[in-house]
């Protein structure tokens, strides 16, 4: 098969993802990612350095995947408070049943918890780039609490991330409840205090 230079990237993305889930998220070996692309080693090397490149790229695409899939039909750019943090949680559902997220944070924590103690991934710069926009924009319309929103979105992602990566911890407690208290957290860290006097609904 014929792969065209522009579709390498994605050939070699899919093939990870697929020899990683096969493998329940164990470590595999950039030479089975290469020979399941059907590809040399050397084209692989070109793009990315080691499967840890690889990963970090794959994941990148995995969440910023599930964000435009799970905002497709409501855009967050568009949504109202409610509607945002909804989607928000939608969101954190849909990688916490995330087969590629879920099993990489099962087998190979030594790769994801720099992510959680040390830096940010480029995915979750993409991610914080996203709040952050939303959160401005909800400021705009009068929804959101002023601050700065950046600094909010930095607060939200350490939400939303420990309810996916720490969901074990409290798993026999929240059960299934976990997404209408995070909805509450959310809310109420994020919504605009009624003006004094005025009605609230």
């Amino acid at each position: 098969m014929s792969i065209c230079k522009d579709d390498i990237g994605d050939v070699v993305l899919d093939s990870a993802r697929l020899c990683l889930t096969r493998s329940e998220g164990r470590k595999v070996t950039l030479a089975e990612v290469a020979r399941e692309a059907g590809v040399s080693r050397p084209t692989v090397y070109r793009r990315w350095p080691d499967m840890d490149a690889i990963i970090r790229a794959l994941l990148t695409r995995e969440v910023l995947g599930v964000i435009n899939a799970v905002t497709e039909t409501t855009p967050l750019r568009t949504a109202d408070f409610d509607a945002t943090i909804d989607l928000v949680v939608r969101v954190v559902g849909a990688l916490r049943e995330d087969e590629l997220v879920a099993s990489l944070w099962r087998e190979q924590r030594e790769f994801m918890t720099p992510y959680v103690f040390d830096r940010l991934g480029t995915s979750q710069e993409s991610v914080l780039a996203i709040l952050a926009d939303t959160i401005a924009r909800g400021q705009d319309r009068g929804e959101v609490r002023m601050g700065d929103a950046k600094k909010m979105a930095s607060m939200v992602l350490l939400i939303t991330q420990s309810a996916i990566q720490s969901r074990a911890l409290v798993e026999t407690i929240l059960g299934d409840e976990w997404s209408v208290e995070l909805h509450h957290a959310l809310s109420a860290y994020l919504r605009r205090p009624p003006v004094p006097g005025t009605a609230v609904n």
